[in-house]
């Protein structure tokens, strides 16, 4: 099983969207039979916890492990990154940008359920908000009912087109944090199988700039728009 998770902009609950192309596009180059779900993020992070031969797309085990702290590196297998996404935290046009956490105290940050990032403000004064969908977060800041969010590049760039705000109020060149996402595996002996057809068939696409074609302008593919050392590819 791929199990893919709503994500605005990049994967729709009815299993559209950049990630879920990339999927079977994969799926087409491999001989290994897979199935591809979307379910909620929730969801997806416990039956990945259950193990068997189970893949998670998107998702980079560095950013994922503390949800699983009973695996490790040889239970897990890692694909080929496919793009790098930032970490940044978004304002109102007109309002300061934000490039450290520590400017949030006093502050309301609305985050998606499906992050968990109390390490990054356990000792900062801001009151989170959590929100269903990413989009409902850029609802609530740009209604004024909560002073930033903490959302994704491409993602801003992608959800606030869609919702007619504009660009989003970010420092693109400050990240938080920046991570590949992959398609991240338990090992087993079918989802080495699999990774074995996956990983070939992402440096062909890559290469032959299908990739880039499916992800689109915002989205930065891994060793066309930032260099591969950008990213760790571990098996």
């Amino acid at each position: 099983m791929i199990a893919g998770f709503p994500k605005e902009g990049r994967l729709e609950q009815d299993g559209t969207g950049h990630y879920a192309d990339v999927v079977h596009a994969v799926l087409a180059e491999t001989d290994t039979e897979a199935k591809f779900v979307i379910m909620p993020v929730l969801r997806a992070v416990r039956t990945f916890a259950d193990g068997g031969s189970i893949c998670l797309l998107p998702a980079a085990f560095e950013r994922w492990k503390h949800k699983f702290p009973y695996l490790t590196r040889e239970d897990i297998i890692e694909s080929e990154p496919i793009d790098y996404v930032t970490a940044h935290i978004v304002t109102r046009p007109g309002d300061p940008a934000i490039v450290k956490l520590d400017e949030l105290e006093g502050k309301r940050i609305s985050v998606w359920v499906g992050l968990t990032i109390d390490a990054f403000l356990s000792d900062i004064d801001v009151e989170i908000i959590r929100a269903e969908s990413e989009e409902s977060s850029i609802k609530l800041l740009m209604s004024g009912r909560v002073d930033a969010i903490w959302n994704w590049v491409p993602d801003a760039y992608i959800l606030y087109e869609r919702l007619g705000y504009g660009t989003p109020n970010l420092v693109e060149s400050e990240p938080i944090f920046g991570a590949a996402a992959h398609f991240l595996c338990r090992r087993t002996p079918a989802t080495e199988a699999l990774m074995s057809d996956i990983d070939p068939a992402i440096r062909m696409m890559r290469k032959d700039g299908r990739l880039k074609d499916i992800m689109g302008q915002h989205t930065r593919v891994v060793g066309v728009d930032v260099p591969l050392n950008m990213a760790e590819t571990n098996r």
